[in-house]
């Protein structure tokens, strides 16, 4: 009886070792059901601006950036929400063959609200005074400030189709996005917002 129980007990946990590892394997392959989900879970996480999520299922450049300083500075944060608070991601089209993702994207047009805020510090301060001011909490809270209120004060929205690369990560799929997608599902703020770090 007790070599049956063992017997029992081995093939159960067998069994969902197989399933764990097969779900696993599932959620980074490279289907269009996988890709149409990663691009959704995106969207929510851009939203949210989850960042831990965001950096298992987005590669990119400016983004990684408000990622890195939004971990020790909450304004970070706060502009992220900001940015992608009106974004709207629908999967127009699936290339197995290519590994892309061709994607309609919404959002508010932020691109004038942010050149004018990055112009601004560039009049006022250079690169290397700039870096030095990102981790003063007294100015990041009231230059953010300004550049929150313009984004929450917009009215005007931008629609653009993006063709974005797809790729394999260690448990799930990853959109990488070049500046073209970084700039779509901105609004145009993520291509400012980079100037400063130029």
């Amino acid at each position: 009886m007790k070599k049956i129980l063992n017997n029992v007990l081995c093939a159960v946990l067998a069994a969902a070792m197989i399933f764990s590892f097969s779900s696993c394997s599932k959620a980074n392959s490279m289907t269009e059901e996988n890709i149409k989900n990663t691009v959704a879970t995106v969207e929510t996480a851009l939203k949210e601006f989850d960042t831990d999520t965001l950096n298992k299922y987005v590669s990119s450049t400016t983004l990684d950036y408000i990622i890195k300083f939004s971990s020790s500075h909450e304004q970070f944060a706060q502009l992220g929400k900001a940015i992608f608070a009106n974004l709207e991601m629908e999967v127009k089209s699936v290339d197995l063959q290519n590994q892309t993702v061709t994607i309609t994207v919404s959002n508010s047009k932020l691109t004038e609200i942010a050149t004018i805020f990055t112009e601004g510090l560039k009049a006022k301060y250079s690169n290397t005074e700039l870096l030095r001011k990102l981790n003063d909490d007294s100015f990041l809270t009231q230059s953010l400030n300004v550049l929150l209120e313009g984004i929450n004060n917009t009215s005007i929205s931008t629609e653009a189709d993006i063709t974005v690369k797809v790729q394999k990560g260690k448990k799930n799929l990853v959109l990488a996005l070049d500046e073209t997608a970084e700039d779509a599902v901105s609004g145009g703020a993520l291509g400012a917002i980079k100037k400063i770090y130029s």
